[in-house]
């Protein structure tokens, strides 16, 4: 496959943004034909290349836990099972530019739509100008279009719009942005000051639908794609018609779930969350797999706990 062109990525945001898990196994091995299976599970229940991106290997793919060789080799069993069914960006955050540099590089030679990257994180950029460096740095090497990454909960940093429209004016293949702001406000601001260049993407995915919708974002975020597929398809679908009456309904329906997260959310941050989204996906039928270290399995109490929400779920 030949990889998109940048404006083609920006096009392609413009809809859902599946955020996939990795499946491991219990010895920590990455679990290629779990993988298999959770991928064609989503291509079965309606996303497809018209309303939906893949980034694999993001944050929510545990890209921490995993050596460069390890990230490669879930990226080559994405494109081994969705070809060209679904646009496969790369995510290729790390602490060391040159790895991204890298991991860009190679997905290019893929054929993927884009990477996804998150400026430094293990020294948290303070200064402005580490950020622009860092992309600066990411978008010189690559042809592949660039979806910014702004994650306030790692970075520490909520990244100025200013950074941003520099960004943008200097390297035409930052096309997309993936927007955690955690105020609502800046999201607003970041569509009204760069969304006519730059696809911007509701980070908060269906917590925050339809109402990011009705700030202009491009498209959402999805990981709940990983066990709801079909929901995200049909928020997408009500969204894109401007019917945000029928969008709210449907997101409705998944507040069990999102308020299970919520409160694993404050129990054990995020690589709570991740080991929640792996045992829901398991019991909906497709495969989420084991966590890695540091990230630790559900205990059994706390999996009853994720039955008797799947239940009130209607999946």
């Amino acid at each position: 496959m030949r990889p998109m062109k940048p404006e083609e990525l920006r096009e392609a945001l413009k809809g859902i943004c599946i955020i996939s898990i990795t499946p491991f196994k219990e010895n920590g091995a990455f679990d290629y034909d779990g993988y298999a299976k959770n991928l064609n599970y989503l291509v079965a229940h309606g996303l497809n290349k018209s309303n939906s991106t893949i980034v694999v290997g993001g944050s929510t793919g545990e890209c921490g836990a995993m050596s460069s060789e390890e990230r490669k080799a879930v990226l080559d069993c994405a494109f081994d099972v969705l070809g060209d069914k679904i646009p496969i960006i790369a995510g290729c955050n790390s602490t060391n530019v040159w790895e991204s540099v890298a991991l860009a590089q190679y997905a290019e030679s893929k054929g993927a739509a884009g990477v996804m990257a998150l400026s430094p994180y293990y020294y948290p950029a303070k200064d402005e100008e580490c950020i622009y460096q860092f992309y600066k740095t990411l978008a010189t090497n690559t042809n592949l279009g660039i979806l910014l990454y702004n994650n306030f909960e790692v970075m520490q940093i909520d990244c100025p719009i200013s950074v941003l429209k520099r960004l943008k004016e200097d390297f035409p293949n930052v096309v997309g942005m993936k927007e955690c702001t955690p105020a609502f406000f800046k999201m607003t601001r970041v569509v009204q000051e760069i969304g006519d260049k730059v696809s911007v993407v509701n980070g908060h995915g269906e917590f925050l639908e339809p109402y990011a919708a009705l700030a202009g974002t491009a498209g959402f975020i999805s990981s709940m794609s990983n066990f709801a597929p079909a929901k995200a398809v049909a928020i997408w679908e009500a969204r894109s018609k401007g019917d945000y009456v029928k969008a709210k309904e449907i997101r409705d329906t998944l507040i069990p779930y999102m308020d299970l997260a919520s409160k694993y959310s404050g129990m054990g941050g995020e690589y709570k969350v991740i080991s929640l989204l792996k045992y829901i996906t398991d019991e909906v039928g497709s495969c989420g797999g084991y966590p890695r270290i540091p990230c630790v399995p559900l205990t059994e109490a706390e999996k009853a706990e994720v039955r008797e929400v799947l239940k009130k779920l209607d999946l």
